[in-house]
Order: C-alpha cells, then sequence, then structure tokens
C-alpha cells in the first residue's frame, strides 16, 4: 500500500531551531572537518548546494562525515561507483543521494525523537504520513525527513529514520537493550543530544560494546535489533538516485542497473524479486546486500557482522507530469515518499548478510 499520496506533497511540521540545540549540531559538525578532509568518500557523492539555499552551515559538513564513515566500512560502494556507475555513465560528475536510513531503539530518551533533535535544527523537517510506517512483523515503525527549503530538496538527501519496538521482544531481549540504553531515560535532552550527535560524527556507538554470546542471543531473535546494538547511529545505507543519470527526465532504468550490478558480481537482495515495486508502479528499489566486517566484542572474541549497504531507487514521473518534456522533469514532478512493502524487503539487505549469504 502507499503511504504518501503521489498527487500532493506530504504536510511537513513546523520547523523550530531552539539555540542550544543549533549550538550541539554546530560543534559537532566543526569536529568533524570540511568535505575536503573526506578520506573513503567518492567525488561523484559529494553533495554541493546551490546558492541561495537556506541550509545551516553545520549541514552539510556534518553529512559528508556520516557518509565518509560509512564509505570507509562500505566497499561495496566503491565497488559500484568504480565498476558500474564510472564506466556505464563516463563523465558524470554527481551521483544523487536519494535518501540516508539510520536505525534506533525505541526506549525513552532515543529512538525516532532523538535523530528529530538532531534534523530538524540542521534545516530538516518531519514528514507525516497516513497511515504512518509501521512493519508489524519486524516490531518496526519509521517516519522520515526532507529539507525545509524546497531548494535543497534536490542535492540532500531525504533522511528515513526506523526504531524497534522494545517493548515488543521477549523479555530477555528487552533487559538487554534496556541495560545498555537506561542511561538516556536518566540523562537530560541535551546530555542525550549531545551523545547522538558524537555517535553520528565518530561512527561508534552511545553505549558499550555486548559480547558476543548477548550479541547472538538478540540476533536470534531480531537481526535489526543486534545490528543497533554493535552500530548504534552508524548510517545504515544511502540510497543513490537513479532517477538522476542520464538519460534526463527518466534516469537511469533500474532492471538494466541491477543487471549492471550483477555483472561485476555484486550480490543483490533478492527478497521479493530484485526490484522491489510500489502498488502505483512509479517507486523502484534495489539493494544489493549487505557487506560484512570483523567486530571484536566485550569479550575479546571476533566475528563477522553485517556492516552497511548500498540501496538503489528510481522515481517515475506522476501521471499529471506526463506532458512535461525530458529537460523540464524536476524532482518535485516524481513519486515522492516511502512504501511500506518496499521498505520491508529492503531491510533484509543486512539480515541476509548477519546470516552470511552475499
Amino acid at each position: 500500500m502507499a503511504l504518501t499520496s503521489t498527487s500532493a506533497p506530504a504536510r511537513l511540521c513546523p520547523l523550530a531551531r531552539p539555540r542550544s540545540v543549533m549550538t550541539a549540531a554546530a560543534a559537532a559538525a566543526a569536529s568533524a572537518g570540511p568535505a575536503s578532509r573526506l578520506q573513503a568518500l567518492p567525488a561523484e557523492l559529494v553533495m554541493e548546494l546551490p546558492k541561495g539555499c537556506k541550509v545551516p552551515p553545520a549541514t552539510l559538513p556534518l553529512l559528508h562525515q556520516v557518509l565518509d564513515l560509512y564509505a570507509q566500512r562500505t566497499p561495496r560502494l566503491g565497488a559500484v561507483v568504480d565498476k558500474v556507475t564510472r564506466p556505464g555513465w563516463p563523465g558524470v560528475g554527481t551521483l544523487g543521494h536519494d535518501h540516508f536510513a539510520f536505525r534506533t531503539f525505541g526506549v525513552p530518551g532515543l529512538g525516532i525523537s532523538s535523530l528529530e533533535r538532531v534534523l530538524v535544527p540542521l534545516g530538516y523537517a518531519r514528514v507525516d504520513d497516513d497511515p504512518p510506517l509501521a512493519f508489524p512483523n519486524k516490531r518496526l515503525v519509521a517516519t522520515w525527513f526532507t529539507p525545509a527549503d524546497p531548494a535543497a530538496r534536490a542535492v540532500l538527501p531525504r533522511i528515513f529514520v526506523s526504531e524497534i519496538q522494545v517493548e515488543k521482544l521477549s523479555p530477555p531481549a528487552q533487559a538487554a537493550i534496556r541495560e545498555v540504553t537506561a542511561w538516556a531515560a536518566a540523562a537530560s535532552p541535551e546530555a542525550v543530544l549531545v551523545q547522538v550527535m558524537s555517535s553520528l560524527a565518530t561512527g561508534s556507538a552511545p553505549w558499550p560494546r555486548p559480547s558476543l554470546d548477548a550479541y547472538e542471543a538478540l540476533l536470534a531473535e531480531s537481526e535489526y535489533a543486534a545490528w543497533v546494538m554493535v552500530h548504534g547511529y552508524s548510517l545504515n545505507h544511502t540510497a543513490l538516485a537513479l532517477h538522476r543519470l542520464p538519460p534526463a527526465g527518466t534516469g537511469a532504468d533500474i532492471a538494466d542497473f541491477v543487471a549492471r550490478l550483477q555483472a561485476v558480481g555484486l550480490d543483490m537482495n533478492a527478497e521479493g524479486g530484485f526490484v522491489k515495486v510500489s502498488p502505483d508502479k512509479h517507486l523502484l528499489q534495489c539493494a544489493v546486500v549487505a557487506d560484512r566486517m570483523p567486530l571484536t566484542f566485550a569479550c575479546g572474541k571476533t566475528r563477522q557482522v553485517a556492516a552497511a549497504y548500498v540501496e538503489f531507487v528510481q522515481r517515475l514521473r506522476l501521471p499529471q507530469f506526463a506532458a512535461l518534456r525530458p529537460e523540464e522533469v524536476r524532482e518535485e514532478h516524481l513519486r515522492e515518499g516511502f512504501e511500506v512493502g518496499n521498505a520491508d524487503r529492503i531491510f533484509h539487505s543486512t539480515t541476509l548478510a548477519a546470516a552470511g549469504r552475499g
């Protein structure tokens, strides 16, 4: 079912900018450094705002820092750029980010609201889907944020944030999660904000690393919860915007793109088919299976865990804009929002990696 109207813009919450939050955001972004210091991020994935955008100065440095940390632990991102986009679309200097995705625990002080307190002062506005984005089988809920300045929406990513409903897990799983997150319920909102910002800027979780036994027990019940336990607020994935590649007006065909990814040996998330299609046929998504990385646990033992992955999105032109010439088509003419059925299958990109597949 479609969760965002395809004929009218989603309703945005008011944009508030508490000074203390902005100060913390600016400090974290300043510590991250300018885009020129990025180490692992392919040049095509660096974002540049058009002149006149009303975006706080801290926003782009922080997003780039988060993205660079993600690139350092996601070798398949480099493989996509080196082996697929550069040879397939020579001369294209920029690959757009459709959205970033973060995961978190739905517990007091954390969850979606903890990232909302970061994103709103950075120039983002929350979108209210009706009905809300919910994944009952995975015990997840989600929402997303869009740049409040329309001029930035073709450059800055949407931000998709999900949280696991901890209260719906087994008592042992709840106890394991609440043990490492109890500090957030007891801390002031400002103290939590600093910890979340630091986690984003450094790629470290804002709680102690679990033992291997604790991780595996959580993994047996919820791969999502186990992923959050070891990765915290690290970027779960970026979704590259195929609709911003040539040809103008339509972008790269996603089925052709899947074939290119497979041709260079990248394992695809086949849950529900390689290409996930929304009921209205205007939102098409696919993803490679997540990278895996060695992680040393608190007990000193090391094992391979699911890391991050790369998603690809093709947003098609809405029917009411069918008469536009290709060169006239802009982001606002394309299918907006997210779709539960697609997202539910995309979540499996880490599940498959955690099981050692791909």
